[in-house]
C-alpha cells in the first residue's frame, strides 16, 4: 500500500502513538491518584516530545525524532513530527487524517476503528481506561498500563512522573520493540480553537481513504 519503507513505520507509530503522549496533570497525594486525575482533569493541553524506538535487543531501530503536539479530549489531537521528516496526524474525533508532507500523500482511517485498542484510548478516549487495561505501579515514579485485549498493538504503557509531572512515556510493542517519549515545554492553561482539529489536504495530495 505504501511506497516507501519510512511511510510504514510511520503508519505502525500512527498506531502506536495516536499519540501519543503527554500532558499535564493534577496532583494528588498517591500515586495510584496520578494517572486517574490527569486523564479526569486534564481537558486540552500542548507541548513538545522526542520519540526514540528500540529493537528488543535495546538498539536503535531509526533516529530520533522531534516534535509537537495539541490535544483536546475527548477525542481530537494534532501530532507533528518536525523532524527528521515532516509527518502529521490530525483527529477531529471521527477520522484521523495521516499526512506525509514528502510523499504528498493523506491517509485517512476512521478513529473509532484505530483507537480503541491503541494508547490513543487511555490519553484521548471517552472511556476509563480501566475498561481495557490493568494497571499496575513500580514505586510514586512509574505506573504501566497492560492491555486486556490480546489483540492490542502494545503490550505496556508506562508514565513516569517527576517531580510531580508526568515527563516521560514508554511503549513496549508485541515485538518487544520499545519507544520512548520525553515531553517538554507543556502547557495546561491553553485553549485551543476547534479548527485546530480540522484537517484539509493541501491542493494537489494524494488522498488514501481506508475503509
Amino acid at each position: 500500500l505504501f511506497v516507501r519503507t519510512r511511510k510504514k513505520r510511520f503508519m505502525k507509530k500512527a498506531s502506536l502513538l495516536a499519540i501519543t503522549g503527554l500532558f499535564p496533570f493534577v496532583v494528588f497525594s498517591q500515586p495510584s491518584d496520578l494517572l486517574n486525575n490527569f486523564l479526569n482533569e486534564t481537558k486540552q493541553a500542548s507541548g513538545a516530545f522526542e520519540q526514540q524506538t528500540f529493537q528488543k535487543d535495546g538498539k536503535p531501530a531509526e533516529e530520533l525524532q522531534e516534535g509537537t503536539f495539541s490535544f483536546s479530549r475527548p477525542g481530537k489531537f494534532v501530532w507533528t513530527y518536525t523532524s527528521p521528516y515532516p509527518q502529521r496526524m490530525v483527529c477531529d474525533g471521527s477520522r484521523i487524517y495521516i499526512w506525509d508532507e514528502d510523499l504528498n500523500q493523506v491517509t485517512i482511517r476512521s478513529a473509532k476503528g484505530a483507537i480503541p485498542k491503541s494508547p490513543a484510548s487511555i490519553l484521548f478516549g471517552t472511556q476509563s481506561y480501566k475498561k481495557d487495561w490493568n494497571a499496575t505501579q513500580d514505586g510514586y515514579i512509574w505506573i504501566t498500563l497492560t492491555p486486556k485485549a490480546k489483540d492490542a498493538s502494545v503490550s505496556s504503557v508506562s508514565f513516569g512522573f517527576k517531580s510531580e509531572k508526568l515527563e516521560k512515556l514508554i511503549f513496549v510493542g508485541s515485538m518487544g520493540e520499545k519507544t520512548n517519549l520525553t515531553i517538554s515545554d507543556l502547557k495546561t492553561d491553553v485553549q485551543l480553537s476547534p479548527e485546530t482539529f480540522k484537517f484539509t489536504a493541501p491542493k494537489g495530495t494524494d488522498v488514501i481513504e481506508v475503509k
